[in-house]
């Protein structure tokens, strides 16, 4: 079971995207918003705190990375 975090919208190659943001076994999971008219195929993405910096997985974007530890950051998650 999972307790949902927060929202956010991120910036995926330049479009805003909703991302639904929760913590499931000790890593944040960041789910895109369903959109069918969207032309872009925006990531789901797993943050982890490990020795104190954050690790993103599912993208190599590094804007998209950055506003991701930058989102985490801002909502006080460990």
């Amino acid at each position: 079971m999972y307790m949902l975090s927060f929202s956010t919208v991120l910036f995926v190659d330049g479009n805003p995207v909703g991302y639904k943001v929760h913590e499931e076994k000790n890593r944040l999971v960041l789910n895109p918003a369903e959109n069918p008219n969207r032309d872009i195929q925006p990531p789901v993405m797993l943050a982890k705190n490990m020795g104190g910096q954050w690790h993103v997985e599912g993208t190599e974007d590094r804007n998209l990375i950055d506003q991701v530890i930058e989102d985490v950051s801002l909502h006080g998650m460990p």
